[in-house]
């Protein structure tokens, strides 16, 4: 049904339990979706496997514009496969929210570095994953300069220095409401 639907333009799924399995088979049907700009998958029990089966989806261009993940434990792996899809092959999607999932240093990095690449992703939201050093300092340079990567009012983080250590604290607007 999803493959052939021409006006299903939001999918909210958020809360049902849909977990690795439901995330593959979801992405699979999408593949030849024309329509869907927003898809929310908060809240599923999704880990690096349903990611990695979303990254696929993210690699066909589709016409998605703004994926929900928030959440899920697609924790590093997932978000190294998404970020892969993102830098590469991607020219449709604006946001990426993947807030609240287990997402560490090295996941981070590798979305920052996404973001340099893929000038179409412009609202990230990543607050409530592992928000160390190295990944401090990563969004801080995306934030930061004359011609900034990505906007504050396009983020829920908002980088500060004590003592020259860079860390990021939450902001308090979002782009959408629920």
């Amino acid at each position: 049904m999803l493959r052939v639907n021409y006006g299903l333009t939001e999918l909210r799924l958020c809360k049902h339990g849909i977990m690795d399995f439901g995330a593959s088979q979801l992405a699979e049907a999408l593949c030849d979706n024309n329509s869907l700009q927003f898809l929310d998958l908060g809240c599923n029990k999704i880990s690096e496997d349903g990611a990695k089966a979303l990254a696929g989806l993210i690699r066909q261009n589709t016409p998605l514009k703004k994926l929900s993940l928030t959440s899920n434990r697609i924790g590093d792996n997932g978000i190294v496969a998404i970020s892969e899809a993102v830098a590469t092959n991607n020219c449709n999607l604006t946001t990426l929210m993947v807030n609240n999932n287990g997402i560490t240093e090295k996941g981070l990095c590798a979305l920052a570095a996404a973001l340099r690449l893929n000038i179409t992703l412009s609202n990230v939201y990543i607050w409530g994953n592992e928000l160390r050093n190295t990944a401090c300092d990563a969004f801080e340079r995306l934030m930061d300069g004359n011609k900034p990567r990505i906007l504050p009012h396009n983020t829920d983080i908002e980088p500060y220095k004590v003592d020259g250590v860079t860390y990021l604290s939450e902001a308090g607007h979002y782009l959408f409401s629920h």
